[in-house]
This record gives C-alpha cells, structure tokens and sequence, in this order.
C-alpha cells in the first residue's frame, strides 16, 4: 500500500545564469513498510527531491515548478509552513548528511534530543531524557547516560552521525528520510547503522527513503531502487533485478566503477629501502575537568609507540574505525599536533627535532590532502592563488613561470584551465578535491598523506580521483600514506596495509596478504564488515 505518492515534481533554482532545472518530472511511490533506495551522482537531484517534500529548499532561488506529492489524504506541496512544521519531525524525519553543521554546537545533545520530542509530545522533561538515553542506546552510544550531556564536538564523526538517527528515531515516525548517513562511517559502523535501520524498520513498519552514492551500501538494504541522473529517474525497480542486470547505460557506469579489485600491476612501484622511517612515535591527548582547585586530568593515548616504515614510491593505507588514532598518527607525522616522544625521519632527518624555520622548509618535502577540501581550501583565494602561494612559498618557480607552471598542474589533475579565477564554492565535490590533489604535488613532495580524500565523493568520481593518484604516484615517484575507512579503495590503491585499533598498531601486511589471510580478530571484523555487490550484480 502506498504511503507517499510524488506525481511529475519538478524544481528549479535561478542563479546568474538563469534558471536551472534541478528535478525534471520525477515521480515515484514508497510502500508502508518498505525501503526505497535512491542512487545518482551529485547534482544529479536526489537530495533536492526529497528536501522538497518537506519544504526545506530555500525560497527564493528555489522553486517549485509543478507537482503532487501526497502523504495521509494532503499534499505536501500545498501545504503552509505551520502545517508543515507538525509533520516535520514527527509523522516525517530526515537524518542529514552532515551532522556537524546539522547539529547546534552551543546545545548538548541532550537538550537537542528532547527539544525534538517535546515539540511534537506533551510528555514531561524527565519522560522526554528518558526516551533520548534510551534511543542514544538504541543506536550504540556507550554509556549514553554519560553521553547524553556532551556537545556535539565531544564525539567523533560517527558518533555524531549516531546522534543524528537517534534524534530522527526518537519521536518514532512513519517515513524515515536518510540523506547519505553513513558515507563518513566506518565499515563497522556503517554495517551496525545499516543493520539498525533495517531492524528498526521491520520492528515499526517504518518507511525508509534512503539517498546514497554508494552503491554497495544500498544493495544490502533496499527493496527497491531509483537510479537518477541530471534531474531524471532513468531506471527504477527491484533493487535485486537493477543490480542483476542493469538496462540503462548510466546504472551500469555507476555499477562499473565501484571498485572491487587489487591494485593494477602497472603502478606497484614500492622499492625496497624506507622513505620514512616512523619508531615509537606517541601522541596524547590531554583534558581537564572540575574547577581549578581540584582539576583532575583526563588523559587519552591516540597514537601509542608505533614503529613502521613506508618505502620509496609506495602507497601504504592506515585502516582503522574511528577514534583509532590513524589521522592524528597521520597528522603527528606532519608535525599539525604535538608528539610525546618518538622519531619520524623522513630521508634521513628527524621531522620532530627541526626547528620553526627549518620546519618551514622541510614541508617542502611532505604534504597533505585532506579530508575535506571545501575547509582546507580558502574560499577567499581563486584556484591560481591557491596554486601560486606552495610555488612562491617554497621558491619553485619565479613569477613570470606561475602561470604556465599552474595550467600544467591543471591539466594533470584533469581540470580546465578556464577554471583557474573561480573560487573553490564554484566547484563540484570531486573538482574541489582536485585542486587539493594539485596543490599537494605542486611542489614535487617526497610524501604525501592523504586523510580520507574520496570518502564523500560520488563512486564515478571516486574512481577519477582514484586512478589520478595511482598515475601521479606512478609519473613522480611520489610515496604515500593513504588514510581511510573503505576498504575496498584501499585494496584497490595500497601496496601494503596496517591496521590500527586505539592507538595501536595490530597488524601490517601486503594488501593481498591481509585480504585474503587476516592475522587479528579486529581486522577479520573489518573485512567482512565491507559491503560488497554480488557477482551477478557487477
């Protein structure tokens, strides 16, 4: 039976170019009890059709177009914003992509929690705890008691996340909207939030539109599946039957580059002496509690006397969940936090023993991609200056060079050369992390670390970006520290693969061998916690 019945929505949004149609007529239905699955590159009006239904496209520059989106005998479309503002929450909840920006810093997560329940129950301040430790518990907070009371930068970016489905699950809706809520997840994690979904959803018969770029994940989930591209739904149907055999053209591209294999021959390039040289290195973490006549100190080992070494021209990947320590090992080794102890020689010189100055110059030689490229790009400088300020910095090339030196560097990350004045809200997700990419080896570095760079990009983007790194590391000899949570990516780029659990080192191992042979009961966890698609499906 029907629950929710979108009839030819579609929306558009003016900008300085004009109008531009985000969703072009699509219409669907989603079943009382079922979980529909919708998959589609950015842009390409997934998350705008569903932000639609619930009113939360910003008017202007959007616009509705025309449509019918029918929910218990109304249309949401028509409806007023007080009328809208009862169903939000309660009888439709949405879990955001991003929970940092989606939750208030200033509230802890208790207050924010029990303002969701007692805007929609009348039900007292204690009853209303209650029910946000209880659904803090039901999605895996340990000690949730305790937990309740901490502000959302407390907790790691999956723990955040579990904030977000407890606060969507705590007021006990009919249709759950996820917009990509565990593309910043652990494997782990991930499964446990995806197998909590689908328990919660068989528990209470609750209806799941779940919006995704990846497709492994919603193989495991969906019943049935939406594929969209440029504003249209360009296939639909079971999702067992779409990933059994794909008809559309674009459905099989997306299917096709999810990646699902070793890394290629051509670009094993490790040699055998050690580039970098990293012992005992030890970073901790202090915070202090009470007032200050009797403050006690909390202490926390992120990175506990790891020793490893990573050889000329090879990527290693650092794997771990979150809170294991692998970017701030990553980030100790840059000298971005303060160490406790240790040595991390990089061609022979100790990072951790060099002065400002001469840290200064050094960086030359080791550089960083990072997670986010929308927050470590300044919006304020252009991508020529972006570009310009590593080369000018370091004395790469004189003035009058920049420009041909950074339209080469356009080129080899596969980026137009027209772009290099817009600034970086001007780009796409995938194009941001390609000006990062090129600001990194535009100073020819030695090493280069990479923390989670294509975790939150499209698969098809993915694989761009993937391949880019494989053909630079391969075309400048350049050695890497690959750090991510997807382990699929990692077989497919790393030559070698060490896992970290709580500041420690457990295992490291070439990447097939630990693939097919796992020595630690934690990294057996790991592995088979990776979604895959079935054989048939690719």
């Amino acid at each position: 039976m029907s629950l929710l019945t979108v009839k030819d929505l579609r929306v558009s949004f003016q900008t300085r170019n004009g109008k531009q149609e985000a969703v072009k007529g699509v219409s669907f239905e989603l079943n009382e009890g079922e979980i529909l699955g919708i998959v589609g590159e950015s842009g390409s009006g997934k998350s705008v059709t569903c932000y639609s239904l619930l009113g939360l496209i910003p008017k202007p520059p959007g616009v509705i177009e025309s449509g019918e989106a029918l929910y218990d005998g109304q249309d949401l479309l028509k409806l007023d914003e007080k009328s809208l503002r009862k169903l939000r929450g309660r009888k439709i909840n949405m879990i955001f992509q991003d929970p940092m920006t989606a939750l208030n810093p200033y509230l802890t997560v208790a207050d924010q929690i029990i303002e969701a329940i007692l805007v929609h129950e009348k039900i007292s301040k204690k009853e209303a705890r209650q029910r946000a430790i209880k659904a803090l518990e039901e999605v895996g907070i340990v000690r949730a008691a305790e937990r309740v009371d901490s502000y959302p930068h407390e907790f790691s970016g999956g723990m955040r996340q579990r904030v977000m489905i407890a606060m969507a699950l705590a007021t006990e809706p009919d249709i759950l909207i996820a917009d990509e809520p565990t593309t910043a997840l652990d494997v782990t994690i991930q499964k446990q939030i995806l197998d909590l979904l689908h328990q919660i959803q068989k528990r209470r018969k609750l209806s799941i539109i779940f919006i995704t770029h990846d497709l492994a994940v919603i193989h495991a989930l969906a019943h049935r599946l939406i594929v969209m591209e440029k504003g249209h739904i360009v296939e639909q149907g079971v999702a067992k039957d779409v990933f059994a055999a794909p008809q559309h053209p674009y459905t099989q591209k997306l299917l096709s580059a999810v990646p699902d294999s070793s890394k290629p021959d051509e670009f094993k390039l490790a040699e055998e002496h050690a580039l970098l040289k990293v012992r005992d290195l030890r970073t901790v973490f202090r915070k202090s509690h009470g007032p200050f006549w009797a403050r006690t100190v909390d202490e926390t080992i992120a990175v506990n006397n790891i020793s490893l070494d990573i050889h000329h021209g090879e990527i290693l990947g650092l794997v771990g969940e979150s809170g294991s320590g692998k970017s701030t090992f990553g980030r100790s080794i840059m000298r971005l936090v303060d160490t406790e102890g240790g040595e991390v020689q990089l061609a022979g010189r100790d990072l951790l023993k060099l002065h400002t100055q001469e840290l200064k110059h050094a960086r030359r030689d080791f550089q960083m991609i990072f997670q986010d490229p929308y927050a470590s790009l300044n919006p304020r400088m252009t991508v020529f200056d972006t570009l310009a300020e590593p080369l000018l910095t370091h004395n790469i090339v004189p003035k009058s060079e920049l420009l041909p030196t950074i339209n080469r560097l356009m080129d080899e990350v596969g980026l137009d050369r027209r772009f290099i004045r817009k600034y970086p809200h001007e780009f796409s997700g995938g194009q941001r992390q390609r000006i990062a990419i090129a600001r990194a080896i535009s100073v020819k570095p030695k090493l280069i670390i990479a923390d989670e760079p294509v975790s939150a990009l499209d698969v098809t983007i993915q694989a761009q970006v993937l391949d880019l790194l494989l053909q630079l590391t391969k075309d400048y000899g350049i050695t890497m520290l690959f750090i991510s949570h997807d382990l699929s990516v990692v077989r497919y780029l790393c030559d070698r693969v060490a896992v970290m659990q709580h500041g420690n080192l457990l295992e490291l191992e070439e990447t097939e061998t630990l693939y097919s042979n796992p020595q630690h009961d934690y990294t057996r966890k790991l592995l088979s916690a990776i979604p895959r698609i079935s054989d048939q499906a690719v």
